[in-house]
């Protein structure tokens, strides 16, 4: 583990995972709420640069380097992003996964607890929608819990630890079970797949032809700058008992024909759309929305960016790398 500097004053962010899509927007709300961050991630370097940012480049999936962290620097909260979010690399190694997403998350409790546990104020971590059952919509914190794939196995595993610190142990931990997410800097998804044809359609990059699998699936999006506004929150949460779940979610499902409607505005070029029935996938759920009364009960958040924006934002910044 390499450091580039001490933190020295408190309040200081953990933020796991800086350099991910999700980590760079967590990481411009946060310095922008005039919060200091150490962030950590497996790059030698940070992907951003700030005063008030400091950087260190190792693997959290070693339980010494998190201790040594928690002992080093007057660390407040945490925001544990990292993680493996392949769910069909999952299928292949399912003891990377756990391990990755689980087993690192346990080793960042227990040295919590032993060695940070009186500073530690708010300890959040990322869970997906894909731990539900989804045969009763909208989906709520309290809904059957279903994983189906080794990720979702992994990610109920975690919010299972994170529960039983919360509850034997009273770290203030919170769960952020997560929706999709959309927005600019995503490299995955619908909506970045999609974006990213069309802005090379219109460099001549692609011939005129959006190549997609079903359009008719309703799933609920979230802006991700949107969702960083709520892991905000959620994160700076006091009240016990700890170890509550909350969706974060718009609360809206739409169809991922409105994506392509909203691409087909926004296009510079007119492009035919084609199914490829080699990617729609076997037994995949017809709708998905999540409830978020829970969060906006506790926080007050609530999303402020539509659907248009984001999918707008996600073609500029296609485009923009082109």
């Amino acid at each position: 583990m390499t450091s580039t500097t001490r933190v020295a004053n408190p309040p200081l962010v953990l933020l796991t995972g800086i350099n991910g899509f999700v980590g760079q927007h967590m990481a411009a709300y946060l310095l922008h709420q005039n919060m200091n961050l150490l962030g950590i991630g497996r790059r030698s370097s940070c992907l951003m640069k700030h005063p008030n940012l400091y950087y260190i480049s190792g693997d959290i999936t070693q339980s010494v380097v998190l201790t040594q962290l928690l002992q080093e620097h007057p660390i407040t909260h945490i925001v544990h992003l990292a993680g493996a979010n392949d769910v069909s690399a999952s299928y292949a190694d399912p003891v990377q996964v756990l391990h990755t997403n689980a087993w690192s998350t346990l080793h960042m409790l227990e040295a919590v607890r032993s060695a940070a546990a009186s500073r530690i104020q708010g300890f959040l971590a990322i869970g997906t929608a894909y731990e539900y059952d989804f045969q009763t919509m909208p989906v709520t914190e309290t809904s059957p819990i279903l994983p189906v794939s080794p990720y979702a196995w992994s990610k109920q595993i975690m919010t299972s630890f994170m529960q039983m610190y919360g509850s034997v142990y009273e770290v203030p931990t919170f769960i952020a079970r997560t929706f999709n997410l959309i927005g600019p800097g995503n490299a995955t998804g619908v909506c970045a797949l999609l974006a990213k044809q069309v802005a090379m359609m219109e460099k001549g990059h692609l011939p005129p032809k959006l190549v997609m699998g079903n359009t008719a699936v309703q799933r609920d999006f979230l802006d991700v700058r949107d969702a960083v506004a709520a892991y905000a929150s959620l994160m700076q949460l006091t009240a016990s008992p700890f170890g509550h779940v909350f969706n974060v979610c718009s609360g809206t499902a739409s169809p991922i024909s409105a994506i392509v409607d909203l691409l087909q505005h926004y296009a510079a070029i007119n492009f035919e759309v084609v199914v490829d029935k080699r990617l729609i996938r076997p037994n995949e759920a017809a709708l998905v929305q999540g409830d978020n009364t829970k969060l906006r009960a506790a926080t007050g958040w609530a999303p402020t960016l539509s659907l248009a924006q984001s999918v707008s934002d996600t073609l500029d910044y296609y485009r923009s790398l082109l």
